[in-house]
């Protein structure tokens, strides 16, 4: 039984389908107008300048700089007007009738072509060319700023064909129309009407392909922000919903490790525990994937002592590689500062992802980490150096490329070559914090994973309340 709070369905015939349609291209229309128009308002000016002058010279009178000066009056009133139409559309209100501004197009459009006959019946010898280059560079302008919107094009382009395809019919019929070769400039006009013809179907072809592909385009933007939203959501339900009994577990294997009387009781809890962290960075992992792709993520720098950092994560896996029978070897440089400016979060974590990586696929030997450093021409900065290396299988070349991310990692993932959530994090980190991170490795002959960072000193923190009293 359907819920009778629920509106029954609305069925829509094809009128009701077609108009948003015909709404949204309309607008999309208006405004190309307004832009082109707008646009064309300088070009247009100079060049119909350049014709006046040619005009005075060749009518030997200043009636041309008349005609110019309110042409350019009209033509500011075209740019306003269009750009009025494409800021209606762009608030959603595209004006269905569009008569008056039918008729102010033709109208502005049969004054621009007053000078047409002025030139073609002037006593100068190439009068008629240069009326026939003054009408062609007219349908030109017309054809390129009012194509988007073809009742405009007609409106525009109208008196302008008529002023074409007149002249010669004009001057055939004033010369006594006794040869029939005078209306050669007709053939010619309507031959240069029937190739612009095609032209201009190839440009509204044209705009129409590249509409289609915007809409196309926008609606993949859509989808993909759909996408992550859903993603983002799924991701923090997940985390939450693991996160309360993950704190559970974790606090009832402490409670049990302190009750515990054998040491061989503590140690498994011990596992249990350490299997409890693993699970509950791996939540953090995906939180912070999640902030990463949404650019949420930010490193905090404070003063961190990096040798005690890099112990207290070795001493995580000591259980899991003592397990696989494996060695784990810690060689921290003697003279390392004590402290410096890091992210102990972030760094904890890439670390961890590349400890845990390495004492995975390693079945026999061991894994040793190192912590060097070295310093950098800038005073006051040093470069720190984390370096996990493994006696496992090793990589090939393809392989370490796509650990790397020097490969679609989507693809490599696909087939179970990618280089896993806390590896591709550990990346994103290291760049994020102005590090990198490196590989090194040769099948059967183990893998090098180095991570490197620049980082500031860190001042001592008597001096650091020294300075605040006073």
């Amino acid at each position: 039984m359907s819920d009778a709070r629920t509106p029954p369905p609305l069925l829509l015939g094809p009128a009701d389908h077609a108009e948003p349609s015909l709404k949204a291209k309309r607008a999309r229309a208006f405004v190309a107008l307004g832009a082109a128009r707008a646009a064309n308002f300088l070009p247009r000016t100079i060049g119909t300048a350049i014709v006046t002058i040619v005009a005075i010279a060749v009518l030997d009178s200043l009636a041309p700089m008349v005609w110019f000066a309110l042409l350019v009056g009209l033509v500011w009133i075209d740019r306003t007007l269009f750009v009025q139409l494409a800021q209606r559309a762009e608030a959603g209100d595209p004006p269905s009738d569009n008569r008056a501004m039918m008729a102010w197009t033709f109208a502005q459009s049969l004054y621009g072509n007053l000078l047409a006959p002025a030139l073609w019946f002037a006593p100068y010898g190439h009068g008629e060319t240069l009326a026939v280059i003054y009408i062609i560079a007219g349908l030109a302008n017309g054809a390129t700023t009012l194509r988007t919107y073809p009742p405009f094009a007609l409106a525009g382009l109208a008196p302008t064909i008529c002023v074409l395809i007149g002249l010669p019919i004009a001057d055939y019929v004033l010369s006594g129309a006794h040869n029939p070769l005078d209306l050669m400039p007709l053939v010619a006009a309507f031959l240069f009407l029937g190739f612009g013809v095609n032209l201009w179907r190839g440009l509204v072809a044209s705009d129409e392909a590249q509409a289609s592909a915007e809409t196309a385009a926008a609606r993949e933007r859509q989808s993909a922000a759909a996408a992550a939203a859903a993603k983002s959501d799924t991701i923090r339900r997940m985390r939450d919903e693991l996160r309360t009994p993950m704190a559970a577990l974790i606090g009832a294997a402490e409670h049990l490790r302190r009750a515990a009387t054998t040491p061989e009781a503590r140690q498994h809890i011990a596992m249990l525990a350490q299997a409890g962290d693993v699970l509950r960075l791996v939540l953090d992992d995906l939180s912070d994937l999640d902030r990463l792709e949404n650019g949420l993520l930010r490193v905090e720098a404070r003063s961190t002592d990096p040798r005690e950092l890099v112990r207290h994560v070795v001493d995580a896996f000591r259980a899991a590689a003592h397990d696989k029978g494996l060695e784990l070897f810690l060689d921290i440089a003697p003279d390392a500062p004590s402290r410096v400016d890091i992210d102990p979060l972030r760094v904890r974590q890439i670390l961890f992802n590349l400890i845990a990586n390495s004492v995975r696929y390693t079945t026999h030997g061991g894994v040793r980490v190192e912590l060097v450093w070295q310093q950098t021409p800038t005073p006051g900065r040093v470069k720190l150096g984390f370096v996990v290396s493994d006696t496992g299988s090793g990589m090939s070349r393809s392989q370490l490329a796509v650990v790397l991310g020097r490969t679609r990692m989507a693809d490599a993932e696909a087939h179970g070559q990618g280089p896993g959530l806390g590896l591709s994090i550990s990346l994103r980190l290291a760049r994020l914090m102005g590090g990198q991170i490196v590989a090194q490795s040769e099948l059967g002959q183990g893998s090098v994973f180095s991570f490197s960072i620049e980082a500031p000193l860190a001042r001592p923190v008597g001096l650091q309340k020294g300075r605040s009293a006073a």
